[in-house]
This record gives structure tokens, C-alpha cells and sequence, in this order.
């Protein structure tokens, strides 16, 4: 391989890659290296982000301390039926963010958004010299790949296994997938294995061979993509507006000033996997009595969350974030990973997964190209066709 078409092939494998990172990222509602408008509420100076194009998404542990001028990413509320917004902070309050598209004409919480607070920050846009880093249409790739998923999971919800694409639950289907080319690819390589051995080792004809690596590569990605998506995707912030008021009531969310109030916290595993939950105040006023739960399958675990009103009378934001880990890992262990970062602790996770799945695979397969069996390989197009009729005659 030249320079040149070495050259070639990084930036189509970088591409790739980060495109596949902004449509798990999408699917996950956490942009992951790059995330991209779905509007044009950005396509005005000094952004000028059009539909479609993408930036650089920073985490917000990383970006460090946000304010006025940052681009960020956050879970809305209100705006569009709720969801991620990729938005301007033109100002902070007492109460949180005020947030603005740079082609709006209004701020987002001069309509029915409620000033967004740090916890519903999911990303920060790369800025150099104040302006933000923006990358044309890179997102159209997304969505054009999420409509096609879309046009085919309405064709495979029929087959056994898949129904749960049509609705849009592709999380167990990419598992069984991945499981079942895992299998067919031992089989297929026991098969082979004892054909070379007869017939005196590899051929050294590769017409016909698939890459070991890459199959391994795709059975990786079937298992982790969804395995990370059900430990992100029920992660997140709870929040509980609570009013501080001068006297007592019976409404949970009233609270007479200076006073507070418990309630139970509860977290149920419904997969069949041992989980975790580590539960941690997100805001002042909330302190969580314990802050990892365990749940064996299909139990509930529970903690006691006490909230606490001000003094100052008026409606406040209390907020409680909750992470979720497959038990993969010693809980201490995972405990620890959470302590330096959420995704420290979902990495070392899914570094479980990949260690076993290859220590199965690269001792049965090997890394060396195999074939999948193909008595047609050397027909013609026409005699495949007719061979295709005779069958169904």
C-alpha cells in the first residue's frame, strides 16, 4: 500500500468513525467528540451553524465552567417536545442559563423553558478566538443513515428475533446479532479448520476470504453499542421543582420555608443482569442517605432522598442524578471508576465485554482471513440467476 492510498484510507476510516460516534451519540442523548444542529435557530452570526452541520463536542467536566458566550448542548425541557438543544448562553441568572439560537429573535426562556441549570448540560462546542468550530453537513450523514435504519426496521420487524425494531428497540436485536454472527463465525471457522487440515493448510487464493479482524470488529460493536446504551440512556437527572412557602402543606412539593421533606428513592433492574446505581444529589437542598443501590434481576433497591426548602419563599429546582452499570465489574471497582468520571466507569465495562468476547473469538477464528462458505463464487451472474429459479421451481 502506497502513501497515498494509505493516506486515503485513514480519512475514510476517520470519517467513519465519526460518524458512527454522532449516531450513538444521538441515539444516547450524549453528543460523543462531535454533535450537530437539527435547525436553522443557529444560522446567524457569529455561530452560523446551518441544518445539519456539526461541532465539537466538549463534556462539560472537561470544558470546565461555562457562561455567557458558550455554545452548549442541553436537555430541554419545554422547546420542541423537549430533547437536545444546541444553544447560545446570553446570560445567567439566580435561576439558571438564559439560552438563545443566534437567529432567534427571543430567548429560549422567553417562552415556555425554564432557565437551564448545569446539570442538563450534556456538551460544550469547541470555541477558538470566541468563534465556535463548525463542520458542514457532517450531521446530514446521520440523518440519512437514521432514515434508512428507520425504512428497514418497518421490513426486518417481521422476522423472529427483530420485532423489537419496529419499536425502535434495536438494543436486543444489534445483541443477537452479534451473538449469532459470534457463532457462525466459530462454526464456520471449526468447518474450514478441518477442511485445511485435510486438505494440507490455507489456500492462498483470498477470493471468497473475509477479514477475521473486521468481522470481530462488527460482532464488538453489535454487543457494546447497546450495552452502553443501557447503562447511558436511563442515566441522567431527576429534577423536582419544589415552592418554599410561609406555611405547611400537604403537597409533597410544598415545603415550609426552612423545612424539609423525605421520600423513598427507588431503583428496579428489569434487565437480566445484575445492576448498579449510584445516586448523588445534582443540586443544593438534596442529600441521598445512600448512594449505591445493587439490584439483582428484576428487583427494586431503594435509598431515602431528603429535600430541603430556603428560606427565602418562591419555587426552586432540586435535582438528584442517577448512573446505572451493568455488574460486570467487582462493585467497588465500579464505585471507584464513577468517583473519576460516569464514562471512566462504562469504559472499564465495556473493556470487560471486548476482553471476553475476543479471548473466545482469536483462540477459535484466529485473526487471519477466513471464507464463508460459497459454492457459486465461480458462476456467472447468469448461471446464479437460473440456478436461483431452479431452486424455486
Amino acid at each position: 500500500m502506497n502513501l497515498r492510498s494509505l493516506a486515503g484510507s485513514s480519512a475514510t476510516a476517520i470519517l467513519v468513525v465519526l460518524v458512527v460516534a454522532m449516531l450513538v451519540g444521538q441515539q444516547l442523548g450524549q453528543p460523543i467528540v462531535l454533535g450537530f444542529v437539527l435547525t436553522g435557530s443557529m444560522n446567524a452570526q457569529p455561530a452560523e451553524m446551518a441544518p445539519g452541520d456539526g461541532f465539537i463536542a466538549v463534556p462539560p467536566a472537561i470544558a470546565g465552567d461555562v457562561g455567557e458566550g458558550d455554545v452548549v448542548t442541553f436537555e430541554a425541557r419545554e422547546l420542541q417536545g423537549g430533547g437536545l438543544t444546541t444553544h447560545r448562553i446570553v446570560d445567567e441568572t439566580d435561576q439558571g442559563y438564559i439560552t438563545q439560537g443566534d437567529a432567534n429573535p427571543f430567548t429560549d426562556q422567553d417562552g415556555p423553558e425554564p432557565p437551564v441549570q448545569e446539570s442538563q448540560i450534556v456538551a460544550v462546542a469547541l470555541q477558538l478566538n470566541g468563534d465556535t468550530v463548525v463542520i458542514p453537513r457532517i450531521g446530514l450523514a446521520v440523518l440519512a443513515i437514521q432514515d434508512a435504519f428507520s425504512a428497514a426496521a418497518g421490513l426486518l420487524s417481521g422476522i423472529p428475533g427483530l420485532e423489537g425494531l419496529a419499536e425502535g428497540n434495536a438494543g436486543s436485536s444489534m445483541v443477537l446479532v452479534g451473538l449469532l454472527l459470534l457463532g457462525y463465525s466459530l462454526a464456520a471457522e471449526a468447518v474450514g479448520g478441518t477442511n485445511r487440515r485435510s486438505g494440507g493448510g490455507r489456500s492462498r487464493d483470498r477470493r471468497g476470504k473475509t477479514s477475521a479482524v473486521l468481522v470481530l470488529l462488527v460482532i464488538l460493536l453489535l454487543i457494546t453499542v447497546p450495552a452502553t446504551a443501557s447503562m447511558v440512556i436511563p442515566s441522567g437527572t431527576n429534577d423536582i421543582t419544589i415552592v418554599s412557602s410561609q406555611s405547611p402543606s400537604s403537597s409533597p412539593t410544598v415545603i415550609e420555608r426552612g423545612g424539609s421533606v423525605e421520600y423513598r428513592y427507588n431503583f428496579t433492574n428489569d434487565g437480566y443482569i445484575p445492576r448498579i446505581a449510584s445516586v448523588d444529589a445534582a443540586s443544593t437542598g438534596v442529600d441521598v442517605a445512600q448512594n449505591s443501590l445493587v439490584a439483582p434481576r428484576g428487583e427494586t433497591a431503594s435509598t431515602t432522598v431528603t429535600i430541603h426548602a430556603p428560606e427565602e419563599t418562591g419555587a426552586y429546582v432540586r435535582s438528584v442524578s442517577e448512573w446505572q452499570y451493568v455488574q460486570f465489574l467487582p462493585v467497588p471497582v465500579i464505585l471507584s471508576l464513577h468517583t473519576i468520571h460516569p464514562f471512566a466507569a462504562v469504559a472499564g465495562i465495556n473493556a470487560v465485554i471486548i476482553v471476553a468476547v475476543t479471548a473466545v473469538y482469536v483462540p477459535a477464528v484466529g485473526l487471519e482471513p477466513f471464507r464463508f462458505r460459497d459454492r457459486g463464487r465461480d458462476l456467472s451472474l447468469s448461471q446464479r440467476v437460473r440456478r436461483t429459479i431452479r431452486r424455486w421451481r
